[in-house]
């Protein structure tokens, strides 16, 4: 038995005689929770005693990311499908955690996004059709599930009201992804913005070392035109030059604080970072932060020494 607290409860099991495996990262939000995980010989179901152990109804969803296909099958829905194949591309599966399912996969990447019900279901033009046929691949899905990955990812821990707000734009999303009443979908407008910011950030983190980075490289990548990245960033008080310079500089700083990391040059730190200049890393690094490269490795050394020592 698996327990995610403190509201939703369910059975993990092998599959037949297939080789249990499971890498699985989760984010729990205020009344949300997100996870991605890649599954293979694992059977996961939800019966009507854990629906009445933690008497959650909340609205999740299911979206196949790549690897095989995922089967579900719902017992005693009353409304829907009763056995569903979904595969990456497809479709995305909408249900109640009061319903009872079974599912199972060979081998899958997915995600699952889990939202309170109550501040969904006013908000979205026709919940019973996405319940019964499910939720069609649309940039709006895709936003929501760059956002749902980045809130899962090894970003560490968020404050109380980080998480609430979290929970907001992610509900939003949610709500979009569903296809939002008119009045929720300018209600939205602002949490699709920040997710968008997010989503693309997260994408500069992942390639600071790419040469090929730029406004027009990321708006390629994200079907936008150069001026409304640099928009976006103006939005949110920045700029893109500026924010790589930091996020570089942050990186940087994090690989020079790491006593693990002590073999690796100043220059092979510098070049992890994105940087291709040696000297304008050493200029930027100190008016950053008021020290040198030398002396911000050397001052972690002695900390990570003296705590050593006691």
């Amino acid at each position: 038995m698996e327990v995610i607290e403190p509201y939703l409860t369910f059975a993990i099991d092998r599959h037949a005689d297939e080789r249990l495996a499971l890498d699985f990262s989760l984010r729990v939000l205020p009344g949300a929770f997100v996870s991605s995980q890649w599954l293979s010989g694992a059977a996961v179901s939800r019966r009507k005693k854990h629906a009445t152990m933690d008497g959650n109804d909340d609205l999740c969803l299911l979206v196949p990311r790549g690897g095989g296909t995922i089967q579900m099958r719902f017992p005693d829905r009353r409304h829907g499908l009763d056995d569903v194949v979904l595969h990456a591309g497809g479709y995305a599966q909408l249900w109640g955690n009061e319903e009872s399912y079974h599912s199972w996969s060979l081998g899958s990447d997915n995600q699952v996004i889990c939202v309170p019900r109550a501040e969904v279901s006013d908000s979205v033009n026709d919940l019973d059709d996405a319940l019964y046929r499910g939720v069609p691949q649309s940039a709006a899905l895709n936003l929501l599930c760059g956002y749902a990955k980045t809130l899962a990812s090894n970003i560490g821990p968020l404050d109380k009201g980080t998480l609430l707000q979290a929970r907001k734009t992610l509900t939003d999303l949610f709500i979009l992804a569903l296809g939002p009443t008119r009045d929720a979908a300018e209600v939205a407008k602002d949490s699709a913005r920040a997710a968008q910011f997010a989503r693309i950030k997260a994408d500069i983190e992942e390639n600071l070392d790419n040469p090929d980075l730029s406004l027009g490289w990321l708006a390629r990548r994200h079907g936008r035109r150069p001026r409304a990245i640099r928009d976006l960033f103006y939005a949110f008080g920045t700029n893109f030059t500026d924010h790589v310079l930091a996020t570089k500089l942050g990186r940087a700083n994090k690989m020079l604080s790491d006593p693990r990391l002590c073999e690796l040059t100043i220059t092979a730190i510098a070049f992890r970072a994105g940087f291709s200049d040696l000297s304008w890393f050493n200029q930027a690094f100190r008016r950053r932060y008021g020290m040198t490269p030398s002396d911000q490795r050397r001052i972690s050394q002695e900390k990570h020494s003296a705590s050593t020592i006691r």
